[in-house]
């Protein structure tokens, strides 16, 4: 789903469950008061020019790349130079008959190898917003190209030229530069856990691999928890440590995957002669494909090794959800092994390894009550786990005890705990046996699970001590020790 298209839907279901929406602002600085521990923040009206003092507990500083929070902040940067010029070209443009029947891909590469290129455009990724009516044209700006300086006019006319189809009526709806980069914070908040960054703020790249919306609303979904259970006063504010703790590694390793991503692209690109700058040579190169010839057949080789590599662009699960969290809010001190891993670094970006080790995503399996039938929609270990609230999931034999436990953790540290047993005559079914297949513990053990939707621990058998482990454990992920 665009970005112009989510948008909207969080804004409406924000505001419609009490948050208030500001707009034309702009934020200019902020200060800790040291007295109070709130943060000021100071904000500009961009329509009247008024500037005003927002007073808060907590600063979250989710504004982009150019984020004013992280440097006012003074996060440190690691920063590798060298990432080009790119100009997204959001356009309305009528490619349904070229499309739909023909090459009905959701992102395609255009090329005009036969004549000069524009500085500002060496070549362009083409993503549809609405198919194949509404797009958006990355035009990736030649090496060495530091300002576009082309017009509205001369832009548009170079989409129009890369359509081809002189019957396309391009409409230009917005313009907006960019630059490639390479960039992540070493940490994601200031270190006295009233101030935060999250999303593009700390972690910047293009866009290859999908990461980028993904990442930051998995930031936000891991922090909103734990200040919510700071703020409720059932955590103590060390919680908020393994924020920056677990996710500035998720981030770092993102933006190198999305980097490495469009370094295969850029061979793959000089391999066909896209920066060769005689239109010749291009053709020659192109020509090459076909040809019966050593060297025909060498530039073959070339380019089907590196389609096959950007597999890993296409479906790269394993940078997307094997993500280990990895800090004081998870308890791994009863397991008898490290985490499951790939057998390479490339396995490791490819394949989703779906596991119950602790920090890990919660595996999903299809789930259905006894007495749902056949035409009731089935429901996800995800359905029932988050909400606000930790879960335990166990099987046959194990619920009498897990629900003890669980009520005498929230006697003692007053957070909510749902217990579900899956199994047969249980809670829910396992429908096709995913769960049993991904649980990891045995039946009467028990996982259980973060508000976040993230393994907090695992018992692969039910014992005696039950109700004061998952006391112990809770109240050590939430920073207490009641040891």
């Amino acid at each position: 789903m665009p970005q112009s298209v989510l948008e909207p839907i969080l804004l409406r279901v924000a505001t419609q469950n009490g948050f208030k929406i500001r707009w034309d602002c702009q934020f200019l600085s902020f200060h800790e008061d040291e007295a109070t521990g709130k943060v000021h923040s100071v904000i500009e009206d961009l329509v009247t020019g008024e500037k005003m003092t927002v007073v808060s507990t907590y600063l979250c500083g989710a504004d982009g790349a150019r984020s004013v929070v992280a440097r006012e902040l003074g996060l440190p940067f690691h920063d590798t130079p060298g990432g080009g010029l790119a100009l997204n070209v959001f356009v309305d443009a009528d490619m349904d008959h070229l499309l739909s029947q023909h090459s009905p891909g959701l992102i395609h590469i255009l090329l005009r190898p036969d004549k000069p290129q524009p500085d500002f455009c060496a070549l362009a990724i083409a993503r549809f917003v609405k198919p194949f009516t509404q797009w958006v044209f990355v035009m990736l700006a030649k090496p060495g190209v530091t300002e576009i300086t082309a017009s509205p006019d001369e832009i548009v006319a170079h989409a129009h030229d890369l359509i081809g189809d002189p019957s396309v009526e391009v409409k230009l709806k917005r313009l907006s530069t960019w630059r490639i980069n390479e960039c992540y914070a070493e940490r994601y908040s200031s270190g006295k856990g009233h101030v935060f960054c999250l999303g593009d703020a700390v972690h910047r790249h293009p866009p290859f691999n999908g990461l980028g919306s993904n990442t930051s609303i998995q930031d936000a979904y891991n922090l909103a928890w734990k200040i919510g259970y700071v703020m409720r006063g059932l955590a103590s504010p060390s919680l908020l440590d393994s924020f920056s703790a677990e996710r500035q590694p998720i981030g770092r390793a993102i933006v190198k995957r999305a980097n490495d991503t469009g370094r295969m692209h850029a061979k793959l690109f000089s391999l066909l002669g896209v920066p060769q700058p005689d239109v010749a040579d291009k053709l020659r190169i192109l020509n090459l494909l076909g040809d019966d010839s050593l060297e025909g057949a060498e530039l073959r080789d070339g380019f089907q090794s590196l389609v096959e590599a950007l597999d890993i662009e296409r479906h790269g699960f394993g940078i997307e959800m094997n993500q280990l969290n990895q800090s004081h809010a998870v308890w791994v001190a009863d397991e008898p092994a490290p985490p499951p891993a790939p057998l390479s670094p490339d396995q490791a970006d490819l394949y989703y390894i779906e596991s119950t080790y602790p920090g890990s995503r919660l595996p999903h399996a299809w789930l259905r009550s006894p007495a749902a039938s056949s035409r009731d929609p089935m429901v996800s270990t995800h359905d029932l786990a988050g909400k606000g609230r930790f879960t335990l999931f166990t099987g046959i034999g194990g619920k009498g005890k897990w629900v003890e436990a669980a009520e005498a953790a929230k006697h003692v540290l007053g957070v909510d705990i749902a217990v579900y047993s899956i199994g047969w005559r249980e809670d829910y079914r396992d429908v096709f046996f995913d769960w049993a297949r991904k649980r990891g513990v045995g039946e009467k053990g028990a996982v259980l699970v973060r508000p976040d939707r993230v393994i907090a621990w695992r018992c692969s058998k039910l014992d005696e001590y039950a109700g004061r482990k998952v006391t112990e454990i809770i109240s050590s992920i939430l920073g207490y020790n009641l040891k």
